[in-house]
């Protein structure tokens, strides 16, 4: 990279950048490929993750309950906008892997080679998923009693990431996986997206990044049939946060070297990140991108903030959020299966979600720790394949 460029993710005091602390946390942490962590990123996963497992407690709580009531108000929409945990995890993943295409476009980096790019996402992300698919398969059939034959064939979608374009439908073997179809297509996309939106000229590729960003978000706004279609179900209805993601990467790289820390941004980035759940849904897809946008950047940017998103527990657990997204709903019905056999899940709403919180929690950490350790951190290193090719030819 020329000196006349700015050089982020090089040094602690230009980017907020820091290790986590020595100890358990640190142990844990999750391996990247370019040997550069950013807690700050995790941190932010942690926030994501948080909301999609507190999402789907209050929606089991609201089903035990016989869906006792209309989940309305203040409280009843925070629950429901949990959700949004997604959309903020898809913005995460376009500034992760935007950043290389970044460096490579407009910052005459290093050039991004497909086929390792591609193989990479293959050896990382693949054998998580496959086991998780795998352990629940049998399980479909045997506790709800679908045959054989119609389970095999929503695996074999859910394998290839085409359960939403084939059925239209969220998939039957795990259904929070429909996110992880779109992240794919997105990672297709990425090498393509770099080259439409990455211009060398940054009023060019800001103004066209933040054109695409509007025209989505009108598009997932007027596209009738939502919310469960196959373009519902597809990255049409999500480009726009990957996009966010994008000129995120940009603004990591140019601009947030030059920006100070402040306290304005703890109240900017804290206060959007906490609007992400908030807004009514009449207006939330046209402000999600920006309150998005504004959140990572306080989360970078802000004097405490980034110092909560620092901290070696948080953002080690956001580091493994993949495994708690494959693993957090069969904890939390675990947890709900012994609310029942207390008769704690009989009550309210909000009484069965606090029961639901304070028996699943215990769960989803540990079950997800767990997965984390044996599966999922191990094809963290990219030598993985290479290693068990020579154990086994030893063997």
């Amino acid at each position: 990279m020329p000196s006349s460029q700015p050089k982020v993710g090089v040094s602690p005091s230009q980017t907020g950048i820091a290790q986590p602390n020595a100890g358990f946390w640190r142990a844990l942490r999750r391996v990247t490929t370019t040997g550069q962590y950013i807690p700050e990123i995790d941190g932010l996963r942690f926030v994501a993750i948080l909301a999609v497992i507190l999402y789907h407690i209050g929606q089991r709580s609201w089903q035990d309950c016989g869906f006792c009531i209309p989940l309305t108000g203040d409280a009843g929409s925070f629950m429901r906008h949990l959700a949004r945990g997604v959309p903020l995890f898809f913005a995460i993943s376009g500034l992760v892997l935007g950043i290389p295409f970044a460096r490579q476009h407009f910052l005459q980096g290093p050039r991004v080679r497909l086929g390792p790019y591609l193989l990479r996402r293959v050896t990382r992300l693949e054998p998580p998923y496959i086991v998780n698919l795998l352990i629940r398969f049998p399980l479909i059939h045997l506790a709800k009693g679908v045959p054989w034959l119609v389970v095999t064939a929503h695996l074999g979608a859910s394998l290839l990431y085409l359960h939403g374009l084939i059925y239209g439908t969220y998939p039957m073997i795990y259904i929070p996986s429909w996110s992880l179809e779109i992240e794919v297509q997105f990672y297709l996309l990425a090498p393509l997206l770099a080259v439409l939106f990455f211009s060398k000229t940054p009023w060019i590729r800001r103004g066209a990044l933040i054109a695409a960003i509007v025209a989505f978000s009108i598009l997932r706004v007027h596209t009738p049939g939502l919310p469960q279609t196959r373009v519902h179900l597809s990255i049409l209805s999500s480009l726009q946060y990957f996009l966010v993601g994008f000129l995120l990467a940009d603004w990591f790289l140019t601009v947030m070297p030059r920006m100070r820390s402040s306290w304005i941004w703890d109240v900017v980035g804290s206060g959007s990140l906490v609007g992400i759940f908030l807004v009514d849904d009449r207006i939330a897809f046209y402000v999600l991108p920006a309150l998005i946008f504004a959140g990572v950047v306080g989360g970078f940017k802000g004097t405490w903030l980034s110092r909560v998103f620092r901290v070696p527990m948080i953002s080690t657990l956001g580091g493994m959020c993949y495994s708690l997204y494959l693993t957090h709903s069969p904890a939390i019905q675990g947890g709900f299966w012994l609310m029942a056999r207390l008769h704690l899940d009989e009550g309210r709403f909000w009484h069965t979600a606090m029961y639901g919180v304070l028996f699943s929690f215990p769960i989803v950490f540990p079950v997800g720790l767990a997965f984390y350790v044996l599966v999922e951190r191990p094809c963290m290193d990219r030598e993985w394949p290479r290693k068990l090719g020579r154990y086994l030819a030893r063997a």
